[in-house]
């Protein structure tokens, strides 16, 4: 069971060189560069600040360390998704040149996005100074966290870009149905405003298990539930190794069906 992870580890220098390629490429001739990592979180925290808190009166205090303690975690996720559903295809010329697990890409995809994430985690802790929201103990389990989300969304990813590659359609798929996580997925919004009826169904979301813990920390300043993080590390766990057992089983067919 773990010797795809032993033979990754083995290209572990490789992946770094991927992630940085993708970095580069993602802001290349970008005036700002990486500041975008930082910016794109900022200006939607204040969109979502105007509409939701000023026009709709959502009643809720420190509404932009609310929604960023959120949105910061589900880009990490979306946005991998959104890339990484091609991460196959698109390095189909080292795939047919270069013998290394193939597994690597989408992995790398995964890391270069984790990079902007935790780039992004420095105008939250400046959003929270200013909204006057302090940074408590609990904050020590945003690594535990961090792993179960990063684990949960490589293994989607894996799944991904396999099935991408035979069907290409699979990635428009994502794109919509990234939209309806978003909403699905209390980030703008607490789940307390939802009818007690519904609350529970919103729950069988795993994002919500994932999302939810860096609100806790982050906005709340406590530590989540010992079961919501238990529960957050086996949806993690479950993933990640269901997400390499889809991926090794259609990955030598790759190919097959790049052209």
């Amino acid at each position: 069971m773990f010797k795809p992870f032993a033979e990754l580890w083995r290209y572990r220098d490789l992946a770094g060189i991927l992630i940085a390629k993708e970095l580069k490429l993602r802001y290349r001739r970008s005036v700002l560069g990486f500041a975008w990592t930082m910016l794109n979180p900022l200006m939607t925290m204040l969109i979502l600040t105007v509409v939701f808190s000023h026009v709709m009166r959502v009643q809720v205090d420190h509404f932009p360390v609310f929604v960023l303690s959120a949105l910061l975690p589900w880009n990490f996720f979306s946005q991998s998704l959104s890339g990484g559903a091609y991460s196959i295809i698109h390095n189909e010329s080292l795939l047919r040149n270069v013998r290394v697990p193939r597994a690597v890409f989408p992995m790398a995809l995964v890391g270069s996005h984790l990079v902007n994430f935790l780039l992004a985690l420095v105008p939250l802790l400046l959003v929270m100074v200013w909204q006057g929201v302090s940074l408590r103990p609990s904050a020590l389990l945003l690594p535990y966290c961090l792993l179960a989300l990063a684990c949960f969304t490589t293994g989607v990813v894996l799944v991904l870009s396999a099935w991408t590659v035979f069907f290409r359609d699979l990635g428009q798929i994502v794109e919509v149905s990234i939209t309806a996580l978003f909403y699905l997925t209390p980030i703008i919004y607490p789940l307390s405003i939802l009818p007690e009826r519904y609350a529970g169904y919103f729950k069988l979301n795993p994002l919500y298990h994932l999302v939810t813990p860096f609100r806790t920390i982050f906005f709340e300043g406590t530590v989540p539930e010992p079961a919501s993080l238990l529960v957050s590390g086996a949806i993690g766990l479950v993933a990640l190794l269901g997400g390499f057992a889809v991926f090794r089983s259609r990955q030598d067919h790759f190919l097959q069906y790049l052209s």
